[in-house]
């Protein structure tokens, strides 16, 4: 029987499930995160669980919602779980777009298009390892 730790690495394919990132291109070990937040009662379940490079978790912490900046109003932050990602996001180069309430709040409260992250991005594009929306 598989851990639930290996369980979250194989779902996700060893990518980040919030900028898709691969864990072969990233200096750092991604971590397993609680889609929601123990404190906000999350459970350790495969359920609530999602494989996020650090940036990403760092940034999400234990945030459930954020505000969409188009609209001003609150949304829910991508589950996940529960959300399909080409649903709520799009790549334009290394420009990770927000489609949707859900998809904008989500890359403003994560911080996706930092100029660090969007470098970083561009960067691994042009030497072929990232090929986003592939």
């Amino acid at each position: 029987e598989r851990s639930l730790a290996e369980l979250v690495w194989q779902r996700a394919d060893d990518c980040c499930e919030y900028c898709r990132l691969p864990q072969t291109v990233s200096a750092t070990r991604f971590q397993i995160d609680h889609i929601v937040a123990e404190q906000h009662g999350g459970k350790t379940v495969a359920s609530n669980l999602a494989l996020a490079c650090l940036a990403d978790n760092n940034h999400k912490g234990t945030n459930l919602a954020g505000i969409d900046p188009r609209t001003g109003k609150k949304a829910w932050l991508f589950n996940p779980r529960r959300h399909k990602w080409a649903r709520h996001f799009r790549w334009r180069g290394p420009v990770l777009e927000g489609k949707t309430p859900v998809g904008r709040a989500t890359v403003a409260v994560l911080s996706m298009n930092s100029l660090l992250r969007l470098a970083q991005r561009a960067a691994l594009i042009a030497e072929g390892v990232f090929r986003p929306g592939a």
